[in-house]
């Protein structure tokens, strides 16, 4: 589990990587287990309780997109409980159907310390 907020960052992204690739297993890991998270992702769904998150990860990864994902012009604020994360997402690859699709969103993620590690507790992102 991250100890810093960095650390946290890139286990954010390399579990979206996978999320991407079909597998959204390493989001539960990241994510706090509490029930109030919440995200505000690129389908424009806005899902709140860790079984809405979870479930829109699912279908999300079910989305057949193979691509990658990049977190670029990474900005941190952090206290001591809480850590802030705005960055612009650059998202490449090809839909099931063949189309290739390059998106580049602004994203910001919201981490919370539990028990010393950092964990997900929301994130939003839109395009400009």
């Amino acid at each position: 589990m991250p100890t810093t907020l960095e650390e946290a960052a890139d286990a954010f992204y390399a579990a979206g990587n996978r999320l991407l690739a079909g597998d959204p297993s390493a989001f539960s890991e990241i994510w706090s287990d509490a029930d109030d998270i919440s995200h505000w992702g690129p389908t424009g769904a806005l899902c709140t309780g860790r079984q809405a998150v979870m479930e829109e990860f699912a279908k999300e990864a079910a989305m057949g997109f193979a691509g990658t994902l990049v977190a670029d012009d990474r900005r941190y604020v952090e206290s001591p409980e809480m850590g802030l994360l705005t960055c612009i997402e650059r998202t490449s690859g090809m839909t099931r159907e063949g189309v290739a699709l390059k998106l580049d969103i602004r994203s910001t993620t919201v981490f919370r310390k539990e028990k010393g590690h950092w964990r997900a507790l929301h994130h939003h992102t839109d395009r400009f």
